[in-house]
């Protein structure tokens, strides 16, 4: 349960435009008109095989809790695509007087956020999307966080840029936007060292967790490297980590930074100036 007053305040103001969100623009954003190739399969898929196909997922994921050590309390952090809720947990855990309001557009990896997070109550919120729909992005209320896991890279770079302006306006002062993601090499040795580089990681994964390949191999014989099979029609459209950083900047952000880089994944941010 929520102690303070004043975090009682601000989850009630909370409330109020999450559930004006829920009410209208819900209708919008079912599962029904969510286009993207992205489907419950795929999710199922990522839920039983993402602990081996994302870098360094753990030290990721401490950097994004890490790098909000300084945001002022109480506050209402937004995840685009929370996925099964494992970021949020920790965020959570990590900042106490914390709200969090997860979206996805997956019906089955909210059931999962559900599950996972239950333990937090009133303090959180999940609802579904669509991520390339700019309806959800006009919230009444600003909040002082937003972050990202494996989600922007499906917008190609015009769809990236009008969301990076849009969080800007979404965002509190001194409000946060934290992006960890895949990006485009610039040059065919750099794909070719980023396609060989996500095989070994996913490879050292597989062995470290389950002392076998069958996660790799999962990953092989499905295609799931991008930067060794891509594909025009995929549903993965990075953008080089150059562009997206100078986007950030001409969407307003200061303090632009990045914070890790392996096998084609980034870990960036910027900050909304207070």
């Amino acid at each position: 349960m929520i102690q303070s007053d004043k975090l009682v305040w601000l989850s009630n103001a909370q409330n109020d435009f999450i559930h004006g969100f829920t009410g209208e623009y819900i209708k919008l954003m079912t599962s029904d008109n969510y286009h993207s190739h992205w489907n419950e399969e795929t999710s199922k898929q990522y839920l039983d095989y993402g602990r081996y196909f994302v870098p360094a997922r753990e030290q990721q994921m401490h950097i994004m809790v890490d790098l909000l050590k300084g945001l002022p309390q109480p506050s209402l952090i937004l995840e685009l695509c929370c996925g099964e809720g494992l970021l949020a947990e920790m965020l959570l855990d990590k900042h106490l007087d914390s709200s969090y309001w997860g979206l996805d557009g997956s019906a089955l990896m909210l059931e999962k956020a559900g599950q996972w997070l239950s333990r937090f109550g009133d303090r959180v919120k999940l609802n579904t999307f669509d991520l390339a729909d700019r309806s959800w992005r006009r919230l009444e209320h600003p909040v002082q966080a937003v972050v990202s896991s494996l989600a922007i890279h499906h917008l190609d770079g015009e769809g990236k840029q009008e969301l990076f302006q849009d969080v800007y306006a979404m965002l509190a002062q001194g409000g946060a936007f934290i992006v960890a993601d895949m990006v485009d090499p610039a040059t065919t040795p750099g794909r070719d060292v980023a396609a060989d580089s996500w095989d070994e990681v996913v490879r050292e994964r597989s062995l470290e967790l389950d002392r076998n390949t069958a996660g790799l191999d999962f990953f092989q014989r499905e295609g799931w490297n991008t930067y060794r099979y891509p594909d025009p029609d995929d549903i993965d459209h990075p953008s080089p980590l150059l562009d997206q950083l100078k986007w950030l900047e001409q969407a307003g952000f200061v303090g632009i930074d990045v914070h890790f880089m392996q096998a084609g994944h980034a870990l960036f941010s910027g900050w909304k100036k207070g």
